[in-house]
């Protein structure tokens, strides 16, 4: 074989190779789209969870049927609850939820003399196609909105309203006290602390593969198809903007859904005005399972003390 022959040789071998390379390349690619885009639609549209309860099981409870519109285009359907004194509290359900998922907190802050709001959360599944669940950013305006209805109703004073979210519910309390200085005490149960942090750990919980590199081209998929960007909205630095107003953290020391360091974060980053309970044995939103009593006297006494006193 001359030279020339073996330089073509040579050339067919590194062409062949380059292809080979470019098409590993090409579908490792086209794999990680298809998984940011998997996974991006169970962020955006997640399976609803039926809840273990609901109105049957809290027949004591007086629940009008209630709805409002939000700045974000949608109707909200909730329940509005009467307690015996004018101050109220909105309660906001975690992700994939339902509002009944906050009876227990509505049973016992009705119990404590306090009118309650539930409202289902965004979802296509309640309000039609597009309307996503967004990691709080349009979340936190729903519930600007949510307060805008309950200082319209003759039960609630105006300076005497707070908010109590869980998990995702949490983290758009935060956000949704940064913007609303209406909000008057805000206590968030299992809060993440921003979108990446909460997108990696759910991730590779919910998933089963690596956050990188999977996580960030699901963050970058998700906000094109919600046309949100998700840094838009990240509690650890809402929760600065929050002066002077009380807020109460809450986090299960075995929570693997939202790991405490979320809440470490959040607790860091705010001011004299956050106080936080580390709850051991609790996983993600059961600490009224865990430590009921204790549960029930702290949630209340903390909004007594900042609503009624």
């Amino acid at each position: 074989m001359d030279k020339t022959q073996e330089w073509s040789l040579r050339r067919r071998r590194l062409r062949a190779v380059g292809f080979s390379i470019l098409t590993i390349v090409l579908l490792f690619a086209l794999i990680v789209v298809a998984v940011g885009w998997y996974a991006s639609g169970r962020a955006l549209e997640p399976d609803l969870r039926a809840s273990a309860w609901s109105l049957g099981d809290y027949p004591h409870l007086e629940a009008e049927p209630t709805s409002f519109d939000s700045q974000t285009g949608i109707t909200l359907e909730g329940r509005f609850f009467p307690g015996e004194s004018d101050a109220g509290v909105i309660l906001l359900h975690g992700f994939s939820e339902r509002q009944d998922q906050m009876l227990p907190q509505v049973d016992i802050l009705t119990s404590a003399g306090f009118n309650v709001l539930t409202y289902d959360g965004r979802h296509p599944d309640r309000y039609g196609h597009g309307v996503y669940s967004t990691l709080g950013t349009r979340e936190r305006l729903d519930l600007v909105s949510a307060v805008d209805y309950f200082v319209e109703r003759p039960e609630v004073s105006a300076d005497k309203i707070g908010v109590y979210g869980a998990s995702l519910g949490g983290a758009s309390a935060i956000l949704g006290g940064a913007l609303d200085d209406r909000i008057g005490a805000i206590a968030a149960h299992g809060a993440f602390s921003d979108g990446d942090n909460v997108i990696d750990s759910s991730f590779e919980r919910y998933i089963g593969l690596p956050s990188f590199p999977f996580g960030p081209v699901t963050k970058l998929i998700a906000e094109w198809r919600a046309d949100e960007r998700l840094d838009d909205a990240r509690p650890v630095d809402a929760i600065a903007e929050i002066n002077e107003r009380p807020v109460l953290l809450i986090h299960g020391l075995d929570d693997e859904s939202v790991p405490p360091d979320h809440s470490e974060r959040n607790l860091a980053a705010g001011g004299e005005n956050v106080e936080i309970w580390w709850v051991p044995g609790a996983g993600h939103f059961d600490a009224h399972h865990v430590a009921p009593d204790e549960y029930a006297e702290r949630v209340t006494t903390f909004f007594d003390q900042a609503l009624r006193q």
